[in-house]
């Protein structure tokens, strides 16, 4: 009777407190584990997918690559098989760190309330608030948050990309209006829209290390 007592009473403090038993944590822990695995699953097939339909479509277009806008095949002159194993190696590598990502890597918070995000910027990839701008030319000391870094935002962006670039070759075999004004700036439209992709999810990755409440602070 004295440890069912004992037992309801720690589970009201635990209610009044937010916080869980190891039992309940261990369901939570699972969950989360589950609901990022099918993320990366979801992710990994979509960006396979995305890759071979720009390939197809660049294929069917320019099977002699000689229309291809890809600075590899226009500067350095590669063919079909360059290309296939540099993509291969390429997607291997960035799955790998979208995987780890979401299972290794752990978000670091500023340890200050009211820090700006910029600080935790700053924080997360250098250990102090005031190197924000070292991100724009100097290698980060925190390599796991670097390495997160690429594999997330270089993750969605190319994914992203993949789908847009597919669908535009898809116009150009379909349209003869597209292909007139294709080459009237349409190719560097479409490396703005990129650039613009990977500023966003460069916010978004921030943002959720900055939000997420992980008790974790170096």
């Amino acid at each position: 009777m004295y440890r069912s007592c004992q037992l309801v009473l720690q589970k009201q403090i635990n209610e009044r407190n937010g916080t869980t038993t190891s039992k309940e944590g261990q369901m939570m822990q699972t969950k989360l584990k589950k609901k990022k695995m099918n993320r990366f699953l979801i992710v990994s097939v979509l960006l396979l997918i995305g890759r071979l339909y720009d390939a197809t479509t660049t294929y069917l277009y320019t099977p002699d690559l000689l229309n291809e806008s890809n600075v590899l095949v226009s500067f350095c002159g590669i063919g079909w098989i360059s290309i296939a194993a540099i993509q291969i190696i390429f997607i291997v590598g960035l799955i790998y760190l979208y995987y780890f990502y979401l299972f290794r890597f752990r978000a670091i918070r500023y340890p200050k309330k009211d820090a700006s995000l910029k600080e935790h910027i700053s924080y997360i990839f250098f250990g102090n608030r005031t190197s924000f701008e070292k991100m724009f030319y100097r290698i980060p000391k925190n390599r796991n948050a670097f390495f997160a870094y690429i594999g997330y935002v270089t993750s969605m962006t190319l994914l992203s990309v993949s789908y847009i670039v597919g669908t535009s070759t898809v116009f150009l075999l379909t349209s003869e209006s597209y292909r007139l004004v294709y080459n009237k700036g349409i190719p560097y439209m479409l490396y703005g829209i990129m650039v613009i992709l990977a500023i966003c999810f460069s916010v978004r990755f921030f943002k959720n290390t900055y939000n997420e409440q992980t008790g974790y602070i170096i």
